[in-house]
């Protein structure tokens, strides 16, 4: 008998993934920690709280039972927002053996510790061998449309990453594979930050040269940063790195991007973040991405900037001044 798949998460991105997994005649046992979410899906066949207008599959069933999601799954596709990943792992750890496989696609560092999210599984289950991390230039709606999308899956063990692979992979969903856990981490959090700056860019029109240039300046923190911490250098001129970053700065769909974009046009932080429960992960690493640069002596001006205007009050004008005002550059 096959074992269904469990995917941790029913938000738009952990939907999408269990649409995708459905599509290809997997059992999915979804979870979802509103009660209201699992009614909908299993009397509507459709999220409507975060995925509207999309239809699900009868063999997608959604649950709260995150304890028997376990027990029924060996593969779990791990999509909640970044910081509840610690207390749920922490929640079923006692039903996690050596047999199960995880693909982490939350992204994000843990506030506090700032430690990676497969950091933070490993010491939670212990038991638990050579965890895969997806990310990518994915927005949910166009991966549930079946619109051409490529990603990449991260693993260290090329026997276990060939089989996550041919899980996920079909002619509309392309998966690319990468040894670099750290790197492609990095990117999916580094990113989200970047992004708000874009949006704060165009929020204040500050024209599509400017947006150009910071997403360039922010490939480059990124890369500084994600090397500093053991990345591979060409991660992040790849897929999880530019791919993600240009996506996220410059797409309609980034919830960080028009964070960004309500902020540059003025608005305050509380009254800029989406409606409905949606989480708007940048605005919380954009914090944790300062403390990472202290900790690793690196430069990230535009993430720090990002965390002074969301954290710590400072007017976007102001922030583009600080910026602006820097040190006369020398070498790219």
């Amino acid at each position: 008998m096959t074992h269904p798949i469990g995917v941790i998460g029913a938000g738009a991105w952990g939907t999408a993934l269990a649409l995708q997994l459905a599509r290809k005649g997997h059992a999915v046992q979804l979870w979802a920690h509103e009660p209201e979410t699992v009614a909908a899906i299993q009397e509507t066949r459709e999220n409507r709280f975060f995925l509207p207008g999309i239809p699900l599959p009868s063999n997608l069933h959604a649950t709260s039972d995150l304890g028997a999601v376990l027990a029924m799954s060996q593969r779990l596709v791990w999509a909640t927002p970044s910081q509840v990943v610690r207390p749920l792992a922490r929640q079923v750890a006692g039903s996690v053996t050596a047999d199960h496989q995880v693909v982490l696609a939350s992204k994000g560092v843990e506030a506090g510790s700032l430690k990676l999210l497969t950091q933070v599984l490993h010491e939670e289950w212990p038991q638990l061998r050579h965890p895969a991390v997806l990310s990518g230039p994915t927005f949910a709606l166009e991966l549930a449309q079946q619109l051409p999308t490529a990603a990449v899956l991260a693993c260290e063990d090329p026997a276990r990453q060939d089989r996550l692979q041919q899980v996920f992979h079909d002619d509309r969903f392309r998966l690319y594979r990468s040894p670099d856990l750290i790197g492609v981490q990095i990117g999916a959090t580094v990113k989200n930050v970047l992004a708000i700056a874009a949006g704060i860019v165009d929020g204040m029109a500050l024209g599509l040269n400017a947006r150009a240039a910071l997403v360039c300046r922010g490939l480059a923190e990124m890369t500084r940063l994600g090397v500093a911490m053991g990345g591979h250098p060409e991660t992040f001129a790849g897929l999880s790195g530019l791919g993600d970053l240009v996506l996220t700065a410059t797409g309609s769909l980034s919830r960080n991007h028009e964070f960004g974009r309500q902020l540059g046009a003025g608005h305050a932080v509380d009254a800029s973040l989406p409606a409905g429960g949606k989480v708007v992960e940048g605005a919380a690493n954009a914090a944790m991405l300062r403390k990472l640069a202290q900790r690793h002596q690196v430069e990230l001006p535009i993430c720090e900037a990002v965390d002074q205007v969301v954290h710590q009050g400072l007017p976007c004008a102001e922030a583009l001044q600080h910026l602006l005002e820097r040190d006369v550059p020398t070498w790219e």
